[in-house]
């Protein structure tokens, strides 16, 4: 998944579509009025003198360069009058571009422009399979209110522990690259796992962060059709390598794939891969620690609760209060 390479693509196309643009336009318009192609070889003839002229560092230069300046400005004037005379725009034989600044370059004074930053952003997005529900899941729209405040002997209310959860999310984001925290969702299901896994995703994406979020199953699937499609075998080893490299990885719902030994092989390589190269991961999982042990190997579940700061979710359903509120 090289972003790069593929938004420099996107730019080189749109440059070479607007030069075509522009050479129809010269077709037609040279046809209808000659002069202005006349005038077009006399500014190139003059640029190619003014070149010679600076390069030639004769006593007379300065004296020569203001000719060949005034001659180019007349040239411009003129062509500019005759388009206003036969109703065109007086930019109508120069190159448009989407982005004037960087002139579809995407760099300005080679720094990034602001609308390669865009397009790199829209391209995390479409990569970290993240749909819509950016809309309805995000840091804003999370709500403390639909939490019990009423906490059982000895341990702090519902509303209280995702409070600490939804600040230490928002830390997390906030300090990305100060800290090398892994998170460990675990509750049943409805307690907002996803939901801020949602919007950890979100908020880094529009940081311009590389971010997958991937259910475990899907997860699964994509590995064995990426690993064992042959015939694509070049085109798939990005996407395998960034599962490895991306700056999150995201894995929802650990425990609903399919157990088998391919499975259980390919979570361990994708744990194992990301934190040896110090890539952070966020896990959510409907599973209890016990659960954890008996469905997965002790390489698996021993990287999870060794190297995942756990955060556990409890209380009443809050998809059902949803509707009701």
């Amino acid at each position: 998944m090289n972003n790069t390479k593929d938004i420099m693509k996107e730019y080189e196309l749109l440059r070479d579509k607007h030069k075509k643009e522009l050479d129809q336009r010269k077709t037609v318009l040279y046809s209808k009025i000659p002069r202005l192609h006349k005038i077009e070889e006399e500014l190139v003839k003059l640029s190619i003198d003014i070149t010679k002229a600076i390069l030639s560092n004769s006593g007379n230069q300065q004296e020569l360069l203001d000719i060949l300046h005034k001659k180019q400005m007349d040239l411009k004037m003129e062509r500019v009058e005759l388009l206003s005379e036969n109703k065109y725009p007086r930019d109508y034989l120069e190159m448009r571009y989407h982005c004037k600044n960087c002139k579809d370059t995407g760099y300005v004074d080679s720094k990034k422009c602001a609308c390669l930053t865009q397009k790199e952003i829209e391209q995390l997005y479409k990569q970290s399979n993240m749909s819509s529900s950016f809309k309805k899941e995000n840091f804003d729209m999370f709500r403390l209110d639909y939490y019990s405040n009423d906490a059982e002997e000895g341990k702090v209310s519902p509303r209280e522990n995702m409070k600490n959860i939804y600040m230490t999310c928002i830390n997390y984001v906030r300090n990305f690259d100060a800290h090398e925290k892994n998170l460990f969702f675990i509750g049943k299901p409805g307690l907002g796992k996803t939901f801020l896994c949602n919007s950890i995703a979100k908020d880094l994406l529009d940081a311009g962060r590389s971010v997958i979020y991937q259910s475990a199953p899907d997860l699964i699937d994509a590995i064995r059709k990426y690993k064992f499609n042959f015939d694509k075998e070049d085109e798939n080893a990005p996407y395998l390598e960034e599962l490895y490299h991306c700056d999150l990885l995201i894995i929802d719902d650990l425990g609903t794939e399919l157990s088998t030994q391919f499975s259980n092989l390919a979570i361990y390589n994708i744990l194992n891969r990301r934190l040896l190269n110090n890539k952070k991961i966020i896990i959510s999982t409907n599973l209890n620690t016990d659960e954890l042990m008996a469905t997965y190997s002790e390489r698996i579940y021993s990287r999870i609760l060794g190297n995942f700061s756990m955060y556990k979710f409890f209380g009443d359903d809050i998809r059902l209060k949803m509707r009701t509120m």
